[in-house]
């Protein structure tokens, strides 16, 4: 007997063999599993095929509506289509139920804030003071200076790290979407790589040494993660953000860093400041940020809550302004 339980991890196994990213797959599967469990709890019986209606999925974009936000919702949305769509190309269903699921329409979203060079600064030199001080200002280096998500930066190898004494460049090898890109080094994340990798290398602390005994792609004993814990294994992503979120609280306490500053903001902070150096080069920004669409981009062209406050003061009709 076909069960929906059974046709989801057949689907979930076709998208790992169509090379889909295995985070899309996890969530594809997270969403379809949760659409499940609703429908049962609501009829209170097992759901069928026959059971996958417009009004059923609806029903359910409704209730999620009530609880999350629109781009929440929108993720489930696009999971049940896609799940709903290979039930129809597979002959399992003769109508597609999901094709008039429309997604939610979205607020405009505010440009996020980007952190103040003092933050930036006060965030650097708490995390130089932690445990393993060397590595955490690294890992917050590289955040900062490339862009790249977390969980791009926990999944780093040696290998691809290619550092020269006056340049360098990183290759992030399963980035959203599951495609590769590279982001140039800049002299702030090479000057902490090496203060990080000399004592591992067993060398000083200089361009020139490092560089002559980092590891090359071809030895591939050195294959191994560039983050490592205190016992030796590689950094996990939840570590990678306590190690942030330490700094985080510790600069907050003393007023030195919002305190619902999280590890993504120094993505933004990074997109931020490259657009100050180059206004308007969204397809740059694009390529080191790892983005499909300009779209996605688009977003730190926009003026922040903060900026537009500080507009609005400053109209002339405010008759209370300094």
């Amino acid at each position: 007997m076909i069960t929906l339980d059974g046709l989801l991890n057949t689907w979930l196994n076709n998208l790992k063999a169509a090379d889909r990213s295995p985070k899309t797959a996890m969530r594809y599967g997270g969403v379809v599993r949760r659409f499940l469990a609703w429908y049962e709890a609501e009829e209170r019986r097992l759901i069928t095929l026959n059971d996958l209606t417009p009004i059923a999925l609806v029903s359910y974009r409704s209730y999620l509506q009530k609880k999350w936000a629109p781009a929440t919702v929108n993720v489930h949305v696009a999971a049940l289509r896609a799940w709903c769509q290979w039930l129809i190309e597979n002959e399992y269903l003769v109508e597609n139920p999901a094709i008039s699921l429309k997604l939610v329409g979205q607020v405009q979203s505010d440009a996020p804030e980007p952190l103040s060079n003092t933050a930036v600064n006060a965030l650097l030199r708490e995390a130089r003071r932690g445990r393993h001080g060397k590595r955490d200002q690294a890992i917050v280096q590289m955040l900062l200076q490339t862009g790249m998500r977390i969980g791009e930066c926990q999944a780093l190898h040696w290998q691809d790290v290619t550092l020269k004494e006056r340049k360098g460049i990183v290759l992030i090898r399963s980035g959203k979407g599951n495609k590769a890109r590279t982001v140039p080094l800049n002299s702030s994340i090479r000057s902490a790589l090496i203060d990080y990798v000399a004592p591992i290398l067993n060398c000083q602390p200089t361009a020139k040494d490092v560089v002559k005994r980092w590891p090359q792609p071809q030895e591939t004993q050195h294959y191994s993660p560039l983050w490592v814990s205190q016992k030796g294994n590689q950094l996990s992503s939840p570590a990678m953000w306590r190690v942030v979120n330490r700094a985080v609280e510790e600069c907050a306490s003393r007023g030195l860093i919002p305190e619902e500053t999280k590890p993504h903001d120094l993505r933004h902070t990074f997109a931020h400041r490259y657009l100050q150096q180059h206004p308007g080069d969204l397809v740059g920004l694009a390529r080191l940020l790892g983005h499909e669409s300009l779209d996605t981009t688009k977003i730190y062209t926009q003026p922040t809550p903060g900026e537009l406050a500080q507009r609005v003061e400053q109209i002339p009709l405010n008759a209370y302004g300094d």
